[in-house]
């Protein structure tokens, strides 16, 4: 499959019927793998997030689609192991690089992604995860003075050369700005309402997709 140029961050005011709507609707407009599924919901009891998480991973297997769990939360020792024990394929980590080795000492082979609020947070960690999501780079409610798509110019010039974690835009992401991102050098976006909110979540995932696609296509041929 091909790396992911969305993901989709699920949100515990949508129900999980509406995520796993959207889920297939999505993942069906793209090519196998284009979209991941992050389950977040840091209220969930761990019994709770389990129930959550056995029905996502049915609906994302089925879709081709990579899933993982949001582990930023006081409990990420028991997130990580029920990400193990539902056959997620990673973990989203908090901020910080013991984070990331406890995800490392039980699982070599998992899809590791941290948030990036700052320039620190992206040298810190950019050559130890797979993914960074840089956020908020447009205006969001509730959310911090959004950043810009300079901060995802500066993200990738941080990063290593090569082999360095893969740079997402967070926060107010939606079809009419996906472009900015990719011209600012993300390897794709982080999502909620955009998909979820979408009377044809199936014609968003394929605007959301594009310029990350068209990226690829030309550095397979260069």
């Amino acid at each position: 499959m091909i790396a992911p140029s969305i993901i989709l961050v699920t949100d515990p005011r949508y129900t999980l019927d509406r995520a796993c709507e959207v889920i297939e609707k999505a993942s069906a407009a793209v090519d196998p793998g284009a979209l991941m599924v992050q389950l977040r919901d840091k209220a969930a009891s761990i019994a709770e997030l389990t129930k959550a998480a056995r029905r996502l991973r049915d609906v994302t297997k089925k879709a081709r689609a990579p899933f993982v769990l949001n582990a930023a939360r006081p409990d990420a020792r028991d997130v990580i192991e029920l990400a193990l024990d539902s056959g997620a394929d990673g973990v989203h980590v908090a901020g910080k690089r013991e984070a990331v080795a406890a995800v490392c000492a039980v699982a070599d082979n998992a899809w590791i992604s941290a948030p990036a609020h700052s320039s620190d947070d992206v040298s810190a960690l950019a050559g130890n995860v797979e993914a960074l999501l840089v956020s908020p780079i447009f205006a969001t409610p509730d959310k911090a003075t959004p950043r810009g798509p300079k901060a995802l110019v500066e993200a990738k010039r941080l990063g290593p050369p090569e082999g360095g974690a893969r740079i997402y835009a967070l926060g107010g992401v939606g079809p009419d700005k996906v472009e900015a991102c990719a011209v600012a050098g993300a390897d794709g976006v982080a999502v909620i309402r955009s998909l979820f909110d979408a009377a044809d979540p199936a014609a968003v995932a394929r605007v959301l997709d594009a310029p990350f696609r068209r990226g690829a296509a030309r550095a397979r041929r260069s």
